[in-house]
């Protein structure tokens, strides 16, 4: 068996409450009334939403979350074991939160979606400062994770049919599963040069409230605002995304606020990093709108398979990417153009556009398992 490679590496930085912070499915499809709680010695299954506990309740988490191909060493370093589960994704994309705070924009591609991974946690040591209120105490204000995802099993056979969430529970499998046909997942495949982890944001300290008189609220208290994005500044902080980017600018984008379009200008980067990372050996894209795509089991989100439809000046259009199951469906003779599909795989989807790629096999057999079941 070949040693196991480390696909892809994020960073964040997490806002701690109540002595936890939480991973996230990121098509937001959980429904656990109470979260499974990963501690110190604990083995479980969570499904999408998992609760993470501080043991020293630091004020910020700094969360490295790692996706590997198969069960992966011992990280190297001063790093305590903090438990171990199956976790079950919808997606194959997991987030990272503070309760009671904003879902950060950074998230990390696990694999393809409704697949069951493993998942061990270890947490490092804990920087200290003094506390505001005595010198001599010193309070926990940062605590480093490190979270390592590797694939077990496809839980999507057991999520055919009606209740894909349900169906996902029936499939638990143990720590040492081992996923078979890897190598016909491209979000399995290692890429070229592993690209370092990068933090998106900071956790933010609570905007400062200010008393900001006019003639008409003179004395209310309100959010001091530094202004609003003009053209300019949303040049200034897209950038290029603004060219890349599928679909348009949202139309009121110019009045946002400098947080609001770095915000927007973070799910923009990372969209387009897991764009990549589904399609790491570069095959030929297509940018359809996001409802020429039928998708199976899931909504359009990057990594779930479907069945795309659109409109081409011929039968011969785009033959690489509508190459799975590709059908002729219809002819135009007055607007002579001609209606084709062919099952695909999404890679992103933003503004209501998406981007994709010819499916691969084992992606193509759960669009056409569902579209037998529901025939």
């Amino acid at each position: 068996m070949s040693e196991p490679v480390l696909l892809r590496r994020v960073e964040d930085d997490v806002p701690v409450s109540y002595g936890r912070f939480q991973l996230l499915d990121g098509t937001g499809l959980w429904d656990e009334p109470e979260p499974a709680l990963l501690t110190t010695g604990t083995e479980g299954t969570a499904l999408g939403q998992l609760d993470v506990a501080s043991p020293a309740h630091a004020y910020r988490a700094t969360v490295r979350m790692e996706a590997w191909d198969g069960q992966p060493p011992p990280p190297e370093g001063p790093w305590t074991a903090a438990g171990q589960l199956v976790y079950l994704s919808p997606s194959g994309t997991v987030s990272a939160y503070g309760p009671s705070h904003d879902r950060s924009p950074q998230m990390l591609l696990l694999g393809p979606p409704l697949f069951a991974y493993g998942l061990r946690a270890y947490v490092g040591p804990v920087r200290t400062e003094p506390a505001a209120w005595d010198a001599d105490v010193l309070e926990p204000v940062e605590e480093p994770w490190l979270l390592r995802f590797w694939p077990l099993a496809d839980t999507a056979s057991a999520a055919i049919h009606d209740d894909v969430l349900g169906r996902m529970r029936e499939r638990r499998p143990d720590l040492t599963s081992v996923v078979d046909g890897r190598e016909e997942w491209p979000a399995f495949h290692p890429p070229a040069t592993l690209e370092p982890p990068k933090l998106i944001r900071s956790v933010a300290p609570p905007r400062e409230l200010r008393r900001i008189p006019t003639a008409e609220f003179s004395g209310r208290i309100g959010h001091h605002l530094e202004g609003v994005a003009s053209g300019r500044r949303v040049d200034d902080v897209l950038g290029d995304l603004a060219y890349t980017m599928l679909g348009n600018l949202p139309h009121n984008v110019r009045d946002w606020s400098e947080q609001r379009l770095a915000d927007y200008a973070a799910v923009l980067h990372v969209s387009r990093r897991i764009g990549r990372e589904l399609n790491p050996h570069g095959a030929p894209t297509l940018r359809l709108p996001a409802s020429d795509v039928s998708t199976a089991l899931l909504g359009p989100h990057p990594g779930v398979s479907g069945r795309a439809w659109t409109w081409a000046r011929d039968e011969h259009a785009h033959p690489e990417v509508l190459s799975v199951d590709r059908q002729v469906i219809a002819r135009n003779r007055i607007r002579r153009n001609t209606l084709l599909t062919g099952i695909v795989t999404i890679l992103r989807n933003e503004n209501d556009f998406v981007e994709v790629r010819a499916a691969t096999g084992p992606e193509a057999a759960r669009v056409t398992e569902v579209e037998t079941t529901q025939s």
